[in-house]
């Protein structure tokens, strides 16, 4: 598995909710229905960002990680830049996901004013709105209920080659939202053992947006520039 690609300098910028610290640099918008869908979400909220707190912990570590934590690692701090292909633009954008995590148990996925809170747990990794992004065991076709739908796992073991590098070992998940209803999806989701998330598909009729890792690595701070 290739080791995270550090940040470079020259992609520093003053992050709008802390003037301290850098993030990476700053992306365009994208869709509504492609950052829900990204988040987990059925139904988009956008509260405001928490602040951040000047005693932190720079990591917190779950005593006897659980295996699904193991493909979702979920480090404080950790900044995740991915392209994103959507329908409705002819060349890829790019997202910006932020991990915070403050305790062993509780994690958020930040991307600009949405939050997507997750509660960690020996069985799994859950949203705190409803429904598990991954649910133990995780075995070749399990299944259980995800955060739009049906979640089943859909492929093992997997190699996969994006920007951000090769990886192996790596789990597919296919989540079936609305079957049946006009807005009927398939959301295809790869995660990669202590990485996280380094594809994602939305298969909706003709209509596709994908995600892929293009960089992750610790936040820096601009003092250490």
């Amino acid at each position: 598995m290739m080791e995270p690609r550090p940040w470079l300098s020259h992609l520093a910028l003053r992050h709008p909710d802390d003037p301290r610290v850098v993030a990476v640099r700053r992306a365009p918008a994208l869709s509504r229905s492609a950052l829900c869908a990204w988040l987990g979400l059925v139904a988009c909220a956008a509260p405001a960002p928490a602040p951040r707190s000047a005693d932190a912990p720079a990591t917190a570590t779950l005593v006897g990680q659980s295996e699904a934590e193991r493909f979702l690692p979920l480090k404080h701090d950790t900044v995740f830049s991915y392209a994103a292909w959507l329908s409705e633009s002819p060349h890829p954008e790019q997202l910006i996901l932020q991990v915070e995590r403050r305790s062993p148990e509780r994690a958020s996925l930040r991307s600009g004013n949405s939050i997507k809170r997750i509660e960690l747990s020996a069985d799994g990794a859950r949203l705190l709105g409803g429904g598990y992004l991954l649910k133990v065991p995780l075995t070749p076709g399990a299944r259980w209920t995800g955060p739009a739908g049906q979640v089943r796992i859909s492929g093992m073991n997997q190699a996969v080659q994006v920007q951000a590098g090769h990886f192996v070992g790596c789990l597919e998940t296919t989540e079936l939202a609305g079957p049946g209803s006009a807005n009927a999806r398939a959301i295809v989701t790869t995660y990669c053992p202590e990485v996280g998330i380094v594809k994602f598909r939305i298969d909706a009729g003709e209509r596709q947006e994908k995600f892929e890792l293009k960089s992750f690595g610790p936040r820096v701070d601009v003092d250490d520039l």
